[in-house]
């Protein structure tokens, strides 16, 4: 706490998060503004032994300064001592050389959406900490509106976008981990099945419309008609197709209401008048 300087009381620092914005100003007259920065929401580690030595002299530490811890290794670690500590506690493994699959950036999401308040940030840790948690750690940050660089500030690991886009480009990654975590973000209640679903619908109408493109191309533009190369798929191959020029529109009179001359008729009566 620092001095405000309106009232001058030394109740003056960061308060909360409230929708992603810290209020910053003084507790006893309201002085202040907002923090634009975006919450912490994880945290990386790069030494579990060193967290599991503290946890197994002093355990109330986690809770005291993360909300959960997510393991993304594929050795247990101290999992379950966190649990036992009161801590919530995740095991997503992953084997770092082979394909990391939807999974675990599924499940890390669900713990975030479950227990992130923008008060406590998430622990996640590997062995390292250089490859497999600050992917995941990142995929997220993007999903959830975070910039490139934004995501790389608040896990404090520089070039971070360039590991992320290695492990996509080796396969590891699937390339469509951010529009799958965007799509399974809009409702907390979908499966990790119909998510995938979701995005095969989206790609299938995706493809139909490139389908469309790639097989008919406009040859020669004319000012009345196109020469097309269209595929033909009855005949299996490509065909010429001319476009008929539009029929002009027919022009039509407008409508006039005919006018009659009245004439006067001497008409001859059938029987003769008497005389």
């Amino acid at each position: 706490m620092t001095t405000c300087p309106k009232c001058g009381k030394n109740e003056y620092g960061p308060g909360p998060f409230y929708d992603q914005f810290r209020w910053i100003g003084c507790y006893a007259c309201g002085f202040g503004f907002k923090d634009m920065s975006k919450p912490k929401m994880f945290v990386v580690t790069r030494t579990p032994k060193g967290l599991d030595n503290i946890l197994s002299v002093k355990p109330e530490l986690a809770s005291q300064f993360y909300c959960a811890v997510i393991n993304v290794s594929d050795s247990q670690c101290a999992t379950f001592d966190y649990q036992r500590a009161g801590v919530p506690s995740f095991w997503f493994p992953i084997n770092e050389i082979g394909q990391w699959g939807h999974a675990p950036f599924y499940g890390a999401l669900k713990v975030v959406n479950e227990y992130f308040n923008n008060l406590k940030p998430v622990l996640i840790h590997c062995h390292a900490g250089a490859n497999r948690s600050p992917s995941i750690a990142y995929a997220i940050m993007l999903a959830k509106g975070y910039t490139p660089s934004e995501a790389e500030v608040s896990i404090n690991y520089d070039n971070l976008r360039e590991v992320f886009q290695r492990n996509i480009e080796r396969k590891h990654i699937p390339k469509n981990i951010v529009e799958f975590l965007k799509e399974a973000d809009k409702d907390q209640t979908t499966s990790l099945h119909a998510v995938l679903r979701q995005l095969d619908a989206l790609y299938d109408e995706w493809s139909q419309k490139k389908y469309d493109e790639q097989n008919d191309y406009t040859l020669k533009g004319e000012s009345e008609s196109n020469t097309r190369l269209v595929y033909n798929k009855e005949k299996k191959r490509f065909v010429i197709v001319k476009d008929q020029p539009e029929p002009a529109p027919v022009r039509r009179e407008p409508w006039v209401e005919p006018i009659f001359e009245r004439k006067e008729w001497n008409v001859t009566p059938l029987v003769p008048e008497k005389k």
